[in-house]
């Protein structure tokens, strides 16, 4: 059984409300890196976004940081109102100032659960309105997958296992070197990359009915907690973890 229409979008808050409070921190943690003498400098893009300046200049931007943490914050707690709307326009914010997006696909997918919310918010006299907004998160959130999967199928460096041996070789990432000796083993890294290819590519029959769904979930939880242990992507586990809800709900729905 799939959870009520409320409690899926309650989840969603929540969980999102984590993901934008856990990247604001990291994003604080390293601010002398767009000061006005760091890496990402306000003077280097002042000449394209001159007329954000009021909101992405260092200082002006701290201050985006800060309101966005405190809208967060607040909708972990439970207030809502116009909580959503601020979390949208100060996360659109955070990825203009990096011209994109600062942590790749979790900073697009909290976008998309952002916007999902927005509607739903807004659409809250409509069920239908609502409900369309979930089956765009969960849509979104599927189709990342599959397509991840499927672009990996068709590389023979994947199928082979050496692409994912590479990347747990890269120092890049610093993976653990318990996870390097046992991916040193061809064998190994090709089990792996297939398990990894074949839980993607299947990701999309989440929506057959909600005990698949919950299925799929528990594996996409293990899959991302294995991402954050070996190649440090923190971010991802939460923003995808806010769709989940709206995939578990849409299951019900759709079955």
């Amino acid at each position: 059984m799939s959870p009520p229409l409320g409690l899926a979008l309650r989840w969603m808050e929540c969980i999102i409300a984590v993901a934008i409070i856990q990247g604001t921190l990291e994003l604080f943690a390293i601010r002398t890196t767009f000061a006005d003498d760091g890496i990402w400098r306000w003077s280097t893009l002042r000449r394209e976004l001159r007329w954000l300046q009021p909101v992405l200049a260092y200082r002006a931007f701290l201050g985006v940081l800060l309101v966005r943490l405190l809208a967060a914050s607040l909708l972990l707690s439970g207030v809502r109102g116009a909580t959503v709307p601020i979390l949208w326009v100060a996360t659109l914010f955070v990825n203009v100032r990096f011209l994109g997006t600062f942590n790749g696909g979790s900073d697009s997918m909290t976008m998309v659960v952002l916007s999902g919310l927005v509607v739903a918010h807004v659409g809250a006299p409509w069920p239908l309105l609502v409900q369309s907004a979930l089956l765009y998160v969960a849509v979104q959130s599927l189709m990342s997958y599959f397509i991840a999967g499927c672009v990996k199928l068709k590389n023979r460096e994947w199928r082979q296992g050496t692409a994912l041996r590479s990347f747990v070789a890269s120092p890049q990432f610093g993976a653990p070197e318990f996870v390097r000796q046992r991916l040193a083993s061809t064998a190994m890294a090709r089990t792996a990359s297939w398990c990894v290819m074949l839980f993607e590519c299947t990701v999309p029959l989440a929506l057959a009915g909600p005990t698949t769904a919950l299925v799929i979930i528990s594996v996409a939880s293990v899959f991302h907690l294995g991402n954050v242990a070996v190649f440090g992507l923190n971010r991802f586990f939460f923003a995808w973890g806010a769709t989940w809800p709206a995939i578990w709900y849409m299951s019900g729905q759709l079955e």
